[in-house]
């Protein structure tokens, strides 16, 4: 079924941009030259064709992606030391979207980084990062932008995932946050607006297919959104249920959970907010992240400072992922790595956009403690990145 899926896609695809082109068609005009400007051509490149008046084919787009990072971590973990450093391709990623018969978009987006693991920087077709099918009905029954879709989405629970990695302002996102958003989902999505409020709501199966579309043979979740203004600032609702869910699934043995985000400026600060609660494990797991940022250079240079703290009623928390745990449980002898109760991280670091966040670098330095029945942790890692997306 899977396979018959993703041939059908593929020859849609390629049968919609052939008739993009095919007969009395208008394509877009190229651009104007612009003088060298490196950062425009980054950021316009991908935009192949655009003819709104075109009954067949109304836009195609190429994108893409590239996160390169270095990390060095130094600690103690129950009385033995630990270190280590090493680079890693963290993400590598290309895809298309085609627009077309006036309501759907085909997308499709590939991982290029076999397995993202760390010390490996090779290339290779690893698996689909999204692959969907959407329909935009405009405006119905008093909803705007209505839009229902199947396919491989990324859900986007929590304040720190529903932001891109493409703009996240820390090289890794928080482990409260990697608790409870889910991998990868074969998902029938629905997305509204009413009211100023941006509704999302998905019913997905808990299948984990690290490759295409998950099979519907398992357990089934649901997870709702809302987005909207308040307060002086932005705030985000989530929530997301499964039934019958399991430790290998694509919630990672989680139950339940639900997230607040508040973002809002306060000067020449941006800050945001987000707290999470839920059960894994069969146990309560709780956090907040405090993320405040400022530029000192306008545009160019910003300062981030991000507090993390993660609470469970049992030892369900593993310290982070990269590069910590991985130094200090797989490379180190006499360590095995177990899971705490008590997770404080403190991060600081410097972005230097080179061409806002198409192109940027990222330095920063973190500090973790995990504490449990068995765990008394102690790390500190140094981070360098670069990130570049068109």
């Amino acid at each position: 079924m899977t396979t018959k899926l993703i041939q059908a896609i593929g020859a849609g695809l390629t049968a919609s941009t052939l008739s993009a082109f095919a007969g009395d068609v208008s394509v877009a005009t190229a651009p104007d030259y612009n003088g060298g400007d490196w950062c425009s051509s980054l950021q316009d490149i991908g935009k192949i064709y655009k003819d709104k008046s075109n009954p067949y084919i109304q836009e195609i787009k190429v994108f893409g992606r590239l996160h390169y990072q270095w990390g060095y971590t130094d600690g103690t973990y129950n009385n033995v030391d630990f270190d280590g450093n090493g680079d890693e391709l963290r993400r590598l990623r290309f895809g298309t979207s085609v627009k077309f018969l006036n309501g759907f978009k085909l997308g499709a987006r590939v991982n290029l980084n076999e397995g993202s693991k760390f010390r490996s920087t090779n290339y290779g077709y690893d698996s689909f990062d999204e692959l969907y099918l959407n329909y935009d009905f405009g405006d119905v029954a008093g909803f705007e932008d209505v839009t229902v879709g199947y396919g491989r989405y990324k859900i986007a629970f929590g304040g720190e995932e529903g932001t891109s990695s493409k703009k996240i302002k820390t090289v890794e996102r928080s482990n409260i946050n990697n608790i409870f958003a889910p991998s990868r989902a074969t998902a029938a999505m629905f997305q509204a607006s009413r009211g100023g409020v941006d509704y999302t709501a998905a019913v997905l199966t808990t299948d984990k297919d690290d490759e295409t579309l998950g099979s519907w043979n398992g357990g089934v979740g649901t997870y709702l959104s809302a987005e909207f203004e308040a307060f002086g600032g932005d705030v985000t609702a989530d929530a997301i249920f499964y039934d019958g869910a399991g430790a290998g699934d694509i919630n990672g043995g989680s139950k339940w959970a639900g997230s607040l985000t508040y973002e809002t400026e306060i000067g020449n600060w941006d800050l945001f907010t987000n707290v999470a609660y839920g059960e894994t494990g069969g146990e309560d797991v709780y956090g907040v992240v405090i993320m405040p940022t400022t530029y000192l250079i306008e545009d160019k240079l910003e300062a981030v400072f991000r507090y993390q703290y993660a609470n469970s009623t049992g030892d369900n928390i593993k310290p982070t992922k990269r590069i910590v745990q991985r130094v200090a449980g797989n490379e180190t002898p006499g360590i095995s790595i177990n899971s705490g109760d008590l997770n404080h991280t403190i991060y600081a670091g410097l972005n230097y956009y080179l061409c806002g966040n198409n192109a940027k670098v990222m330095v920063g330095a973190e500090y973790e403690t995990l504490r449990g029945d068995v765990v008394d942790l102690d790390a500190t890692t140094l981070w360098a990145a670069f990130r570049m997306y068109f």
